[in-house]
């Protein structure tokens, strides 16, 4: 390759063995610029009506011409292929900063797999493409009267944007996994100056402030998203960043692997919650499983299984946050988040890493990591916490406490949570909210509503029974309906329908720990449908067709929607996969947020 290199984040430049190239027309550079991001071969008609649509077509292509001689005169490299109709350049004559960004977060991506922690390869790709992004793509840069190519620039611009920022989100969170909370607080800064008002970024912010013990950063983080929203949309930070907030000054304990926080126990522990209501008889509850208040009921081992969407990983991490539980096990906490594809290696590592152990990635290994972190931890005090399992053979490495320790785990599979707990009666079923509270947490989310539409908002809570993930979802859809200033009935209608539920993304907290980029509700749900085979998934799509709010229904009734004559192994199946849920008198239910999913399935995959 010749020494020529193209920058385009920043003030745009041409490079030439090191050397600034002069280039006197700045619809020249502008060409280069188009070239870069179009792989394909450029049409001439294309570029003289991007750049001269103010010409006649004639002296648009003479103007291109021109442009093209100045060009192709900086170098002896023939590094601008040109005939008679198409333009691009040699990818093999030219090195360009934006072309090694995208290629180094495709190199990334194709290996990511984990919500957190990044393999090596990832990391090391995800690092080299922020160094490249010393500025916004081509910043300061313009050229006059051509619409055209100033929006072309501008939706690359936001692309590069959002994709840098989304490389300091996964950075943070990698780091934070790992408990390098130097790190995790540098790239969360970063994160945040890229997006100021990006409150899921302040969100995180300060917990690592508050995990990393600064408190009083704690309070100026706060402050400052306070002052930022008020200044830009004239409203108050979201309802989760408040909660958070106010949890966090709360909370007394925090738990690191080196001590420097100022707290003696070791731990993995995710983020806090940043919004919690109605869990204070589920959290009583499992305090009572872990011993606390009576050593008699204490269950050594605990699965909590529920609905998608019911809160369990938000209940995973109020236990190990929960000062009183902290106090119960004394030697501290340890936390592991899994999902359907878990990098097992690095969530031990973590473990390894707070416990002291040498650098694990000595240990050749990962079964001699598990025996080394089980001896160490034989004769300790450990609260383990093994979040959102979805095959058994997952935790076995994590299946490590001696007599003093407790493990809970939670899973959304009941066939799991059946493998997984030693007897019936170390299953713990997380119900949805009490409708006041289900109204209780909408109204925090969106009092505006709540006040204006008191009727409405009772009917919402109630249409989507009281799952905290719908909750969520509609309440922040009302919440930026209403900020805009908008009218927020026709999105009251959507929501009854439940149109809008499936389409929206999930609260940010969500994005945080979940394993999409970018999901909807629909995406999160088909995590336990996609896992059916094409037959269990026409059955589960037919169960839409039974009325909703509760959607109840007995064996017979189903042995007549799927015209089977024993629906039992059925129904097993779908029981197994947290889809349908046994109630009183042998009949089953599922969950409206479901049914409506289910329905989609219907119209989408079988053409129902």
């Amino acid at each position: 390759m010749s020494g020529l290199k193209l920058y385009l984040f920043g003030t745009p430049q041409l490079e030439v063995e090191g050397k600034t190239a002069k280039i006197e027309r700045r619809k020249a550079m502008a060409i280069i610029a188009y070239l870069a991001l179009t792989p394909q071969p450029q049409s001439r008609d294309i570029l003289a009506t991007l750049l001269w649509q103010e010409s006649s077509h004639n002296k648009a292509r003479a103007a291109l011409r021109s442009a093209l001689n100045a060009l192709t005169k900086i170098v002896d490299t023939a590094w601008i292929e040109a005939d008679r109709t198409n333009i691009a350049l040699n990818p093999d004559a030219i090195w360009i900063d934006t072309v090694a960004f995208k290629t180094l977060i495709k190199t990334a991506n194709a290996h990511h797999h984990d919500q957190n922690a990044l393999c090596d390869a990832c990391l090391q790709a995800y690092t080299d493409a922020i160094e490249l992004y010393q500025a916004e793509f081509m910043h300061g840069f313009y050229i006059n009267n051509s619409s055209e190519f100033e929006e072309w620039q501008t939706q690359q611009r936001a692309w590069f944007h959002r994709e840098y920022s989304d490389i300091q989100r996964r950075l943070t969170l990698h780091y934070a996994t790992q408990q390098q909370f130097e790190q995790a607080l540098k790239h969360a800064q970063q994160w945040l100056a890229a997006d100021p008002l990006q409150e899921i970024a302040h969100r995180q912010l300060m917990s690592l402030y508050a995990v990393n013990g600064q408190r009083s950063e704690v309070h100026r983080q706060y402050k400052q998203c306070v002052a930022l929203m008020d200044e830009a949309f004239v409203t108050p930070p979201e309802p989760e960043t408040t909660a958070l907030y106010e949890n966090l000054v709360r909370s007394s304990t925090s738990i690191s692997s080196s001590g420097a926080t100022g707290y003696s126990s070791v731990g993995v522990i995710p983020p806090l919650p940043a919004l919690i209501v109605g869990r204070e008889q589920a959290l009583k509850e499992i305090k009572g499983r872990l011993g606390i208040g009576d050593p008699d009921t204490a269950h050594p081992f605990t699965v909590i299984h529920g609905w998608p969407g019911v809160g369990k990983s938000t209940l995973s991490a109020m236990l190990s946050h929960d000062t009183e539980i902290s106090a119960h096990f004394p030697d501290g906490i340890l936390w592991a988040s899994l999902g359907e594809t878990p990098d097992l290696l690095s969530e031990l590592s973590g473990w390894a890493t707070a416990l002291g152990l040498p650098d694990s990635s000595q240990t050749r290994t990962i079964e001699d990591i598990s025996t080394r972190i089980g001896a160490l931890v034989r004769d300790k005090r450990l609260l383990m916490i093994i979040d959102d399992v979805w095959q058994i053979e997952h935790v076995k490495l994590f299946r490590v406490g001696g007599q003093h320790c407790v493990t809970v785990m939670t899973s959304r599979l009941f066939d799991v949570a059946l493998a997984l707990a030693p007897t019936a009666t170390d299953i713990y079923r997380l119900p949805v909210l009490s409708e006041a509270d289900s109204f209780k947490l909408l109204a925090m989310l969106t009092p505006e509503t709540v006040t204006a539409y008191p009727d409405e908002s009772r009917q919402l809570v109630n249409d989507v029974e009281g799952l905290p993930l719908a909750i969520h979802v509609a309440g922040r859809l009302l919440h930026n309906e209403s900020a805009m200033g908008w009218g927020i009935q026709d999105l009251l209608n959507e929501l009854h329908a439940g149109t809008a539920l499936l389409t929206a993304q999930p609260p940010s907290d969500v994005l945080v720990v979940g394993r999409d980029a970018s999901p909807t509700v629909t995406a999160l749900l088909k995590r336990s449908t996609n896992r059916l085979d094409p037959q269990m998934r026409l059955l589960f799509a037919l169960l839409s067709l039974f009325v909703p709010k509760p959607a109840t229904f007995d064996i017979q009734a189903i042995a007549v929607a799927w015209d089977v004559l024993d629906p039992r192994p059925a129904i097993r199946v779908l029981v197994n996969h947290g889809l349908l849920e046994p109630v009183s008198g042998g009949r089953f239910q599922m969950h409206a947020l479901l049914v409506l999913h289910a329905k989609s399935l219907l119209q989408t995959e079988f053409g129902g």
